[in-house]
């Protein structure tokens, strides 16, 4: 389980950097354009498939972070990052339900694409998700 952990947290910590970068460089704006703009691109190509490959994204980043945070309550004892865990738990099923929600409105025709994403906590949920990786992997490799 310990290497498991530490795979997801390496991943985590990798995907995650770019936009962290981003974010303290303060160049983040054009990144989440970006973003926007590559998503659109697709949704355009893709057509109609998009919503089943969107939901199953969401399901599965859904799937992969709960298994990750389970690792991490399962396989670390320090009490400072059992807290920290639960902390962003609970923001996390709050970044969750809010784009479940944008997506199902988004795909009722009642959003669009820009509205899906509250970048304020998109940008949170990178600072917090990126920390947290790194302060797992520190805590596996000397604790």
């Amino acid at each position: 389980m310990q290497v498991m952990l530490g795979i997801m947290a390496v991943i985590i910590f990798l995907l995650y950097s770019v936009y962290f970068i981003k974010i303290i460089n303060g160049s983040h704006q054009g990144f989440e354009l970006e973003i926007l703009r590559s998503l659109a691109e697709w949704i355009i190509v893709k057509g109609s498939s998009t919503k089943t490959y969107i939901w199953a994204m969401f399901t599965g980043s859904l799937l992969a972070e709960l298994f990750y945070f389970y690792l991490t309550l399962v396989r670390i004892q320090n009490p400072v990052i059992i807290i920290l865990t639960v902390i962003i738990i609970l923001i996390e099923i709050y970044h969750f339900t809010l784009i479940a929600v944008g997506l199902k409105r988004f795909f009722a025709g009642k959003y669009l694409l820009s509205q899906i994403f509250k970048w304020r906590l998109e940008r949170a949920s990178t600072i917090l998700l990126f920390t947290h990786s790194l302060l797992v992997l520190i805590v596996l490799t000397f604790y």
